[in-house]
């Protein structure tokens, strides 16, 4: 057949092809895994119409029965691989392919991609479709670029993290969603802020009893950037940790600050930057938790260490599952604040400490050349020699004073 030939008959089934393509496109809500998902989706389904009316684009119409065709060849296909699945026990590899052609059917369906532009997503992430649109979104429109570019610039691999497996958003929202490794003030985050996970595949098997399973997480927020007193350089500070969060697909509208969600083990305490000190990194960490867990308790919130602490709980660096920063730093406006933090949250009295730059040689333990030892013990000399003098100066007034009281006596 001729490709004018096969492109006429295309044309000539376009105008019926409309008539069964929101019929196919409500199809792709039913065979979802939520009940609540899959209504809202064919809903948008039934009601979605064409842009333009039949015959007034041969090339659209053609289009649209391209798809058409396309989709009940799939949804064909997907129907044979879900008669083979055992939904008690289903086969891992079954089951990614069947996610793979539901993907495939529904990718280019007009009346998916318009409830997906007008939703988000948001209540309908039990649909794989849903979760491969908003996954490909955060990739495409630069959401991981901008995250992973702000990770490694700011050093939080190696400072923190040895390296960064794959994730999922975990967002930060105050007034509005917080851009990774943005600077904040310090007193906007008197309080916990919103954090959303939203997970685009399931942290285990689905089944016919569970068909959205959840698991347990862990969240963690550190500061990287705590001076240390004894070392002259900077340690790792829990600002916030909990445990115990279950989180599904549908998890993605659950603020994990919530006292409700999770056991704390750490509760919030507000950023305080100190003075002298340069920008603090403000991490969030987001792990799965295994089935079976080690229990490990957090005593301080000082010197803390993120490698030995996932290696107590038997975590490891690829069980990350979402993590996002902000940057704060200490101004003259915030330092009411940030003493308040050390008063009230730390019990420091005084409150936040003042910070000078540390000479070299004792930061990073240079020797000093012979030239710089010299100068040193010469100025040593000349402050040991300055002080006696005082002393003795201070010994002389004395000795006078105590001369000048006696004559006064014997005068008397």
């Amino acid at each position: 057949m001729s490709t004018r030939h096969a492109a006429t008959r295309l044309l000539a089934r376009a105008g019926s092809s409309r008539q069964t393509l929101a019929p196919i496109a409500t199809r792709a809500a039913s065979t979802s895994t939520s009940t609540s998902a899959a209504s809202s989706s064919s809903s948008s389904s039934s009601s979605w119409q064409p842009a333009l009316p039949a015959g007034t684009s041969p090339a659209y119409d053609a289009a649209l029965s391209y798809l058409s065709s396309r989709q009940s060849t799939t949804l064909s296909k997907l129907d044979k691989l879900r008669s083979k699945l055992d939904t008690n026990n289903p086969d891992p590899n079954l089951l990614q392919r069947i996610d793979q052609l539901e993907v495939e059917a529904y990718s280019n369906d007009p009346a998916i991609r318009r409830s997906f532009r007008e939703t988000g997503g948001k209540g309908q992430m039990g649909q794989t479709i849903f979760r491969w649109l908003s996954e490909e979104k955060w990739k495409r429109q630069g959401g991981l670029d901008l995250l992973m570019q702000r990770l490694l610039q700011m050093n939080v691999v190696p400072d923190l993290l040895p390296t960064l497996p794959p994730t999922s958003p975990l967002t930060i929202t105050l007034n509005q969603v917080i851009e990774p490794g943005s600077i904040q003030l310090p007193s906007l985050f008197s309080n916990p802020p919103i954090i959303h996970s939203q997970l685009f595949h399931h942290p285990s098997l689905p089944t016919t009893a569970q068909a959205n399973p959840e698991a347990l997480h862990t969240l963690l927020v550190i500061d990287p950037d705590s001076p240390s007193h004894e070392t002259h350089s900077f340690q790792q500070r829990v600002h916030f940790l909990k445990r115990d969060i279950p989180l599904s697909v549908l998890s993605g509208e659950v603020n994990l600050a919530d006292t409700a969600v999770g056991k704390e083990v750490l509760g919030w305490e507000s950023p305080a930057p100190e003075q002298g000190t340069p920008n603090h990194r403000y991490v969030f960490l987001l792990f799965r938790q295994p089935q079976s867990q080690s229990s490990s308790s957090v005593n301080s919130r000082e010197d803390f260490d993120l490698r030995g602490y996932l290696s107590e709980i038997d975590l490891v660096i690829d069980d990350l599952v979402g993590i996002n920063m902000f940057r704060s730093k200490w101004s003259l406006e915030e330092n009411e604040f940030i003493n308040n933090v050390y008063i009230s949250q730390r019990g420091v009295e005084g409150g936040a400490p003042v910070y000078g730059k540390v000479p070299k040689q004792v930061r990073y333990g240079y020797p000093m050349s012979a030239k710089r030892q010299r100068i040193e013990e010469a100025r040593e000399d000349a402050w040991n020699s300055a002080v006696a003098e005082l002393e003795g100066l201070v010994h002389d007034v004395e000795g006078l004073a105590g001369s000048a009281e006696e004559t006064e006596k014997v005068k008397g």
